[in-house]
């Protein structure tokens, strides 16, 4: 892979009064305007051919004042993200653009206020807090046994649609005791034309501004409007009658900031609600529909997932529809390791996203011998790290042994982080991972699941990589 400073595209030196004599890095010597429309729409390609050309820090001048840094490299990811981190923070085009539907939250801020709200909801997400979500994640799971159970042996459905289902009915009833993924819900119908109208800016910063009438802006102004009212409407409700429910909202209700005794505004928590509905769903939705498809594509793997369930969980209550006595308790979640190991290949191979963490830098920078200037966008693109074949042997293949801790300890700490690095690493970790366990061996248990032959499975790169048209599988109880 080609990292040469001597290329013609990487020779001129920049000068600032803290770096005075330091080159930029390599990278395409024209504007990439003209290829705006293959940088949306075909991402994966296009960093990765960046990535093979110019190496593991690239230089992509946009527009005249606006460049891009594309980073693949651990050492870098360790260093913006972590040991360096007070030097980058996320920028105004991301937390403004997921802002839309956000509002100021976790998610979409930074500074005194972003550590403000770390504090006040890093308690929710705690182990002994997990024990108490994990009873009502194994009973969402187990409403989609019995639909499962009621559909004919053999019986086509859309994976991915069907995670996308389950994953908003965990996090809907985790976060506030409330199912959401019917079809005919209101907010869940409000949120999935939020998402689309957000994704869509994501991918198209040149789209009219939200200011002007068009169709798709009425849209989404109308949808979250709703999203407001109704998460509003419930916040509001659980302040006038504090029932106690075992969810997410009632740890939110009850945080408290250490150095003032404030909780959180109705507008915070209303914030913070629609925050994690959000993340809380599509990422693992994701993640499972590409596990499934991964299983189904490597059978031996799914056997040795196979064996392990029921070596761990038993069979019990299979033939009535009801998991009894096998269902995945809390303590025997660890003990499903090799499960584990699949869903951390899972997120390797097939992310529910690019990985590309954005960063702004702050001040004047130097990496790898490199010049990077105040205010430059700075893009981890963990999917090509992942990959790199300098830290993974075989980078392409399915290979759940990778993550033993023998075959772990031997890479850089940040060669694989799908859920962030550094302060910002996702809250919501060990919530997805014990979401997806249970889900796996719930219904790797209860049913057997093959891939529908001869489909055509492609990604759809925008904003994540989903499924583009979806993955057809069959459904049959086991025997």
């Amino acid at each position: 892979m080609s990292n040469n400073p001597g290329s013609s595209s990487a020779v001129r030196e920049e000068r600032s009064p803290t770096q005075p004599r330091l080159q930029r890095p390599p990278g395409p010597s024209r504007y990439l305007l003209p290829h705006l429309s293959r940088l949306q729409n075909q991402p994966i390609e296009y960093f990765g051919d960046m990535w093979r050309e110019y190496g593991d820090l690239v230089r992509l001048p946009i527009l005249p004042g606006f460049t891009v840094f594309l980073a693949t490299h651990p050492d870098i990811a360790e260093h913006v993200l972590s040991t360096h981190q007070e030097r980058y923070e996320k920028p105004d085009l991301f937390l403004k653009t997921m802002g839309l539907i956000q509002g100021e939250a976790l998610f979409t801020s930074e500074g005194e206020f972003w550590r403000k709200q770390r504090r006040l909801m890093q308690p929710a997400f705690h182990q002994k807090q997990l024990l108490h979500l994990h009873s009502i994640m194994v009973n969402c799971v187990q409403s989609l046994v019995r639909e499962w159970d009621a559909k004919p042996a053999g019986e086509e459905v859309d994976i991915a649609a069907e995670m996308t289902r389950l994953t908003l009915r965990i996090v809907s009833s985790t976060l506030f005791s409330i199912d959401i993924s019917g079809e005919s819900d209101e907010l869940g119908r409000a949120l999935r034309t939020a998402l689309t109208y957000v994704y869509h800016r994501m991918t198209s910063p040149l789209s009219p501004g939200l200011w002007l009438p068009t169709p798709r802006n009425f849209q989404f102004r109308q949808a979250k409007k709703t999203l407001d009212r109704i998460v509003l409407e419930i916040i509001q409700s659980r302040r006038r009658n504090p029932v106690e429910h075992p969810d997410l909202l009632s740890m939110l209700l009850e945080a408290r900031d250490e150095a003032t005794g404030e909780g959180m505004s109705d507008r915070q928590l209303q914030n913070e609600v629609i925050t994690l509905i959000n993340a809380g769903h599509e990422t693992t939705a994701t993640t499972l529909a590409w596990t499934w498809h991964l299983l189904g594509s490597h059978p031996n793997v799914l056997a040795q997932v196979t064996d392990e369930v029921q070596t761990v969980l038993g069979t019990g209550g299979l033939g009535d529809g009801i998991l009894g006595d096998g269902v995945p308790t809390f303590e025997k979640l660890p003990q499903l390791q090799y499960t584990r190991r699949v869903i951390d290949e899972s997120l390797r191979l097939c992310p529910p996203g690019l990985g590309l963490v954005p960063r702004v830098a702050l001040e004047d920078d130097e990496i790898q011998g490199y010049f990077i200037p105040k205010g430059s966008i700075f893009n981890i693109a963990s999917y090509f790290t992942a990959r790199h074949p300098e830290f993974w042997d075989n980078p392409e293949q399915f290979d759940p042994d990778r993550f033993l801790p023998e075959n772990a300890s031997n890479r850089p700490r940040f060669a694989y982080f799908p859920f962030g690095a550094g302060q910002h690493t996702c809250i919501g970790k060990n919530f997805a991972l014990m979401e997806s366990l249970i889900i796996l061996s719930i219904l790797i248990q209860r049913f057997q699941i093959d891939l529908v032959p001869h489909q055509r499975v492609e990604i759809d790169p925008r904003f994540t990589l989903r499924p583009k048209d979806g993955i057809k599988v069959t459904v049959q109880p086991r025997a």
